[in-house]
């Protein structure tokens, strides 16, 4: 068969036309090769019109989900934008021996009592809304609550699918990083 050289250097050989159907298939897989590709997070911050960082400078965080641990990563990212943050551990031990903990809830008293137990001026609410082991899917919900008034403060959701083989712990804390970026620091 013979060959023809095309603008580009690259030689091809001439059996028929391809129709430009085919093309534009090889077009609509390359795209949809693209958008199957690594997932952004979704996620949403939305600040209520009471809160002010520089009043709310110490904060307690609260893991609500026994299944899966991902407030060391909330914790974290409160330190570096400059909040004081109770240790975890410390604040879950104090739930557990006073009872406060019930059904991945705590109610207005049980705030109150973590506000004046550790003197903070916000309760940091980590819970799972979504979760599928299957499609390594995750969802999650981050709220800040007055311990006093028992208002929502901010509140920061976010969801991401996982690809195949890798970590739950990077894929929370990609998650908690992006969900909780619009923060405002205290620095």
């Amino acid at each position: 068969m013979p060959t023809q050289p095309l603008p580009c250097g690259v030689y091809a050989i001439i059996r028929k036309k391809i129709p430009p159907h085919i093309y534009l298939l090889y077009f609509l897989s390359c795209l949809l090769m693209y958008g199957c590709g690594p997932t952004r997070v979704k996620g949403e911050l939305t600040l209520a019109r009471e809160f002010r960082p520089q009043e709310i400078q110490s904060l307690a965080v609260v893991n609500l989900d026994p299944q899966v641990q991902f407030s060391h990563f909330v914790e974290a990212e409160l330190l570096k934008k400059g909040y004081a943050v109770k240790e975890g551990s410390t604040v879950g031990q104090f739930l557990k021996t006073e009872g406060l903990l019930k059904e991945g809830s705590l109610d207005p008293s049980a705030l109150a009592r973590v506000g004046s137990r550790f003197q903070v001026q916000g309760v940091v609410l980590c819970s799972v809304i979504e979760f599928s082991r299957f499609r390594d899917f995750y969802r999650l919900s981050i709220r800040c609550v007055s311990p006093q008034t028992g208002n929502t403060l901010w509140y920061a959701e976010g969801g991401k699918e996982g690809q195949k083989g890798s970590r739950s712990g990077d894929l929370l804390k990609e998650i908690v990083v992006s969900s909780l970026k619009g923060v405002p620091s205290i620095r």
